[in-house]
């Protein structure tokens, strides 16, 4: 009884030692002869599969893992992730929507929630976008295009090799070269460099514009043998007899982890490149790396969960001149495999959201390493069906809708005066929700800017010293890159002049038959003074009236005086006449029915005995709000 179990653990331990060493082609037939497997051993042979490109068995792995019942939130991922490679969305959809209820702070999960059913855009095949195999793909793996020189293409391949990696079982990476002779071929293939080109896996590489430096991956090696089966970065220059200096390894390189697939600006002074060194968001991310002088870079900066997610990013490219960034992913939401993504980055480092590029660039399966060229066309590597190799070459043409989407969009305006329009000087806090997104102190004219996300609601909340704070809110609109929202403020000089214009001002009673000022009013009227002083703009309406009682004549004689001794006054006081309207009615205009004949009581009548305070341009002073 013990013999089979011992011939069981066997099989299982040297599948393992294979699977461990990459050597998917050896490990495969050993765990499928292991009986009773369990989740593990089918996560080893789904991923062993589809690496080998058997995307239909790496499936069939992860439904008896799913049916079993004994799975993780990541298995549910992987199957969901294959179902997709394999055409089946809507199922793919249903299982992602399970690993987002188990898992809701994942940023594949939240991705997807917010558009389920994203793919049936994606699979709108795009008519313009021209593809095409190139010639010079063959039964080897070509894949890894990068400009050099304009006029060429390196690419690595594992053609000419006489030893295989066990990995694929496929020979060993080395560069080549190739000429470009159309929009979408190549022509001419020689090997790249007999002192770049090594004993192990060589490849991809990038160049600065002018072809004299590159950076490419490589395995870590000594003269006899593979060390591990880590990538690492190398560095080498054009020497002025025209070959290449033997590549040396970046200083950030690491016996933990990988380094890998490099992408250069134009000027050689910024490096994206791929890594899954620890601290990072999932297994592969997107790095960026900037030089310090002429013969040292920095060290890398992970680039971000805009980008990386929890599955793997990988085959940057940088077209550093239109601030494209291009990559592949299989944790954003795509078509099946590694599709091929985009962002927009400006200068200071803002960025757009990823932008799948769509059918027929992406497909069901990995599609990878794209080299954009100004004409809107390039090349591109994939694994997908009616192609030569296991991951071929392909150039295209037309490709262009992805620049209507992808954009970095900013909110922004100014703090102005609410009266005159003129720019003034005050803070704007700009929030989302309960978060701060950014907070900014403005010089008079001074725009703030602050990056944003299309179909997000903002509030900007403004405030400036001898103002009334506002908030305003704001919806950013897809396709507006810019969105102004310049922010008024009232200042509270004009708003306690507005309340005044509002409220009005409490009239002046006299006695029977008087038109003197009392002691106690000239209190009154002083406050008016006061008054007139603060709010220079203001225009003053002076109207007196009498009670009913005496003749119609002789009220309004009395009316005039009482308006008289006002204006008098204010005028002897500092106050301008030029600011004062004065009028008189007598008994013509009673606020109650004490009229001739009406007996009344004197509080009534004193009610009658008044003059009246208005401000006569609040309409102008309004009108300018």
């Amino acid at each position: 009884m013990s013999a089979p179990l011992q011939a069981q653990q066997w099989k299982l331990k040297k599948a393992d030692e294979f699977y461990n060493r990459f050597d998917y082609a050896r490990a495969i037939p050993l765990y499928e002869s292991i009986k009773n497997k369990d989740a593990e051993i089918y996560r080893k042979l789904g991923r062993a599969y589809y690496v080998m490109g058997d995307f239909e068995k790496a499936k069939g792995a992860y439904e008896k893992i799913i049916s079993n019942g004994v799975y993780t939130p990541e298995d549910i991922y992987n199957y969901a992730h294959y179902l997709r490679v394999n055409g089946e969305y809507d199922k793919a959809a249903k299982w992602m929507r399970k690993f987002a209820r188990l898992r809701p702070k994942d940023s594949r999960a939240q991705r997807f929630m917010a558009d389920p059913y994203y793919y049936k855009e994606l699979l709108h095949f795009n008519p313009k976008v021209k593809v095409n195999n190139v010639s010079i793909n063959d039964k080897y793996e070509d894949f890894g295009p990068a400009s050099f020189r304009d006029t060429l293409v390196v690419f690595a391949s594992s053609r000419g090799a006489s030893r295989n990696w066990k990995g694929n079982d496929q020979p060993f990476l080395n560069l080549f070269r190739a000429k470009i002779v159309s929009d979408t071929n190549l022509r001419g293939v020689t090997p790249f460099s007999h002192r770049v080109n090594s004993r192990y896996h060589d490849g991809p590489a990038s160049f600065n514009k002018a072809g004299t430096y590159m950076v490419l991956t490589r395995n870590i090696y000594n003269e006899k043998k593979l060390i591990e089966n880590k990538l690492w970065l190398y560095e080498s220059y054009l020497k002025d007899q025209g070959g290449w200096t033997e590549p040396e390894p970046l200083h950030f390189n690491s016996r933990d982890y990988s380094c890998g697939h490099p992408a250069l600006s134009a000027d050689g002074r910024t490096m994206y490149f791929a890594s899954d060194a620890p601290g990072g968001f999932g297994g592969q991310d997107i790095y960026v790396v900037k030089r310090i002088n002429d013969s040292t870079w920095g060290q890398p900066q992970n680039v971000g969960a805009m980008i990386n997610t929890e599955g793997n990013e990988m085959f940057p490219t940088w077209d550093s001149e239109k601030g494209y960034l291009f990559f592949a992913s299989d944790g954003l939401p795509g078509l099946g495999g590694m599709d091929i993504f985009v962002v927009k980055i400006e200068p200071n480092g803002d960025m757009s959201e990823p932008v799948n590029l769509g059918r027929p660039i992406n497909s069901t399966y990995d599609d990878f390493a794209i080299f954009y060229r100004d004409n809107e066309s390039g090349f591109f590597s994939s694994n997908r069906p009616g192609g030569k190799g296991s991951d071929d070459l392909y150039g295209f043409t037309h490709l262009h809708n992805f620049k209507k989407k992808a954009i970095v969009y900013y909110l922004t305006g100014k703090v102005l005066d609410q009266t005159t329009g003129e720019p003034i000087a005050g803070s704007v806090m700009i929030t989302e929700g309960q978060q701060v997104l950014a907070s900014r102190q403005l010089s008079p004219g001074q725009d703030f800017k602050v990056h944003v996300w299309p179909k997000h609601n903002y509030v900007i909340k403004a405030t400036a010293p001898g103002y009334i704070p506002r908030e305003v809110k704001a919806t950013i609109q897809p396709g507006q890159g810019i969105t102004r929202k310049d922010i008024p403020l009232m200042s509270v000089h004009r708003k306690e002049l507005l309340e005044l214009c509002e409220l009005g001002i409490a009239p002046l009673y006299y006695d029977l038959d008087k038109y003197y000022i009392r002691s106690t009013d000239s209190l009154r009227l002083n406050k008016i003074i006061k008054l007139l002083n603060k709010y220079p703009e203001i225009k003053l309406e002076i109207a007196s009236h009498t009670d009913s009682r005496a003749t119609k004549e002789y009220n309004m004689k009395l009316s005039e005086m009482r308006t008289k001794a006002v204006v008098e006054y204010l005028v002897n006081n500092g106050i301008s006449r030029d600011r004062l309207v004065a009028k008189w009615y007598g008994e013509s205009q009673p606020v109650n029915g004490c009229v001739d004949g009406v007996e009344c009581t004197e509080e009534q009548h004193q009610l009658n005995r008044r003059t009246e305070f208005k401000i006569i341009n609040c309409d102008e002073i309004g009108a300018r709000q």
